[in-house]
């Protein structure tokens, strides 16, 4: 029995022997492992040579002549380029002007769209056709068109159409008159070798101081020529010039 546990010590002493052996060796091993590892030395490694690439050339416009003229999924695309010019609008004739007037609650001025057109008053602040009235003073207007602001005087907004027409029909007017008269004594009385002087129509003899024809009024229209002073009396009429900033007027008024 003795002798049993004898040699069962002496096993356990072989195999705690062989255990401490075998762990020494795999200490062994795993520290040769270790210092092999870090005592290792990669070989430097050559750094490759980096090709650059040369430049691209510039794009240009007529590279891509053949593309926009062949590209089949672009009809609209045409080699021949047209610029449209839309021409500036041009301001239409301002309007015409045909007197002022304030009577204490702000100025106002006649005015017609164009010559021959109906008058109205305008205020400031009105529009007139394409214009806007922006100021009325006593020299002239300031119309506002398309954002630009257009001064104009009186002696620019005056109608000279229905002026000369006027003036074209009392000179007619003085030239009928002057036609119905009978030869003067003198035209009568001329020699035969010896043309007589031509009538002169409206002049200062035959106008001077002398009132128009008579059209039922109390006053009588000034005949072309007359260049009498306002105040002149001739014939029970008194010679009225009145004065405005767009014409003067002149007239004869029957003295009361």
């Amino acid at each position: 029995m003795r002798r049993n546990l004898l040699l069962l010590d002496l096993l356990l002493l072989a195999l705690c022997g062989l255990a401490g052996w075998r762990f020494a060796m795999h200490r062994h091993e795993r520290a040769a492992e270790q210092k092999a590892f870090l005592e290792h030395r990669e070989p430097p490694v050559s750094t490759p040579a980096v090709l650059i690439a040369p430049p691209s050339p510039p794009a240009v416009a007529s590279a891509y002549v053949e593309v926009a003229q062949k590209l089949l999924l672009s009809p609209d695309r045409n080699p021949t380029v047209v610029i449209e010019v839309v021409a500036p609008k041009v301001m239409p004739a301002l309007p015409r002007a045909y007197g002022l007037m304030d009577l204490g609650n702000g100025a106002r001025v006649f005015l017609a769209s164009a010559p021959g057109a109906p008058q109205h008053t305008y205020v400031k602040g009105d529009t007139i056709g394409e214009f806007k009235l922006l100021e009325i003073s006593r020299t002239g207007l300031v119309f506002g068109w398309e954002d630009q602001r257009v001064a104009a005087r009186y002696d620019e907004l005056r109608d000279v159409s229905a002026r000369a027409k006027a003036e074209t029909a009392a000179a007619a007017s003085a030239s009928a008159r002057q036609a119905a008269q009978p030869a003067t004594t003198l035209q009568a009385q001329a020699p035969p070798n010896r043309s007589p002087e031509p009538q002169r129509i409206g002049s200062d003899e035959s106008a001077q101081g002398r009132p128009g024809g008579d059209s039922g009024a109390a006053s009588r229209p000034c005949v072309a020529g007359d260049n009498a002073p306002a105040g002149t009396v001739t014939g029970g009429y008194r010679k009225v010039v009145v004065r405005t900033p767009m014409a003067t007027s002149c007239s004869w008024v029957k003295v009361q």
